[in-house]
């Protein structure tokens, strides 16, 4: 643009001398030239300074969206490291949930397995399984000494026992009901069966089972097991005939 200014005025210093040459009409056509290139020339300025103006706001708003882009990540930034805490506080919710559904699990079948052994045991039992009945019962008393069912489970082990011809084993499950559960409802019937197992003994157990059998008839005299036991008494009490006496 300063070359075009130098030339302009060399141009013009020179001018007088083009008289001799140069006609009128090649003086007005070289001022149109001039003047046409003075018109490009501002409005090349004009469209120049339009142009920075339009980078100067390019340039603003870039660093208006550059500084909104990092308020958006240092959101964006806190909002992942909250979801991150959220998902941590559930997971950990979730865990305790399912570890109390668990204890809750094991709390109820903890709660259940001594009625689920005895049922097993009663069922084999009303089956007439008296193998599977007596190790059922006797699998309940090891667990659960002192359950709720160790009274019934001692009376049918012994039951069961006896059905099977185990004469000491069901009297002493029979004894253990009479010196454990004195106040119990069947205490008649675990006299009863006492004195009939002690009778199968090889020893002389007479004298101790009429004992019980008379204890029956005197503590409990309307009971059924009374009725039974004064059978047992009689029979007992008849005295030996002479083959009797002679074995």
């Amino acid at each position: 643009m300063n070359n075009f200014f130098k030339t302009a005025a060399v141009l013009l210093a020179l001018a007088p001398l083009w008289g001799c040459v140069a006609t009128q009409q090649d003086m007005l056509q070289m001022q149109s030239q001039m003047d046409d290139l003075n018109t490009n020339l501002n409005n090349m300025q004009k469209n120049q300074a339009d142009l920075a103006l339009k980078i100067d706001s390019l340039s603003t708003n870039l660093n208006v969206f550059s500084e909104n882009l990092k308020d958006i990540i240092s959101q964006m930034a806190r909002l992942s490291g909250r979801l991150d805490e959220l998902d941590a506080m559930m997971n950990k919710r979730v865990n305790a949930i399912g570890a109390t559904i668990k204890k809750q699990q094991e709390d109820m079948e903890s709660a259940l397995l001594p009625a689920k052994i005895y049922n097993d045991a009663y069922n084999s039992f009303l089956n007439n399984n008296f193998d599977g009945a007596s190790a059922g019962f006797k699998s309940y008393l090891a667990k659960f000494p002192a359950g709720e069912l160790a009274e019934n489970a001692y009376f049918y082990l012994g039951e069961s026992l006896y059905l099977k011809e185990k004469w000491q084993d069901a009297a002493l499950s029979y004894a253990t009901i009479l010196d454990k559960f004195p106040k119990s409802p069947r205490i008649p019937a675990a006299r009863l069966k006492y004195a009939l197992s002690i009778l199968k003994f090889p020893e002389d157990k007479k004298a101790e089972s009429l004992k019980y059998l008379e204890s029956i008839t005197r503590d409990y005299p309307k009971s059924q097991e009374a009725g039974t036991a004064k059978t047992y008494i009689a029979k007992l009490r008849q005295p030996k005939t002479k083959t009797e006496k002679t074995k």
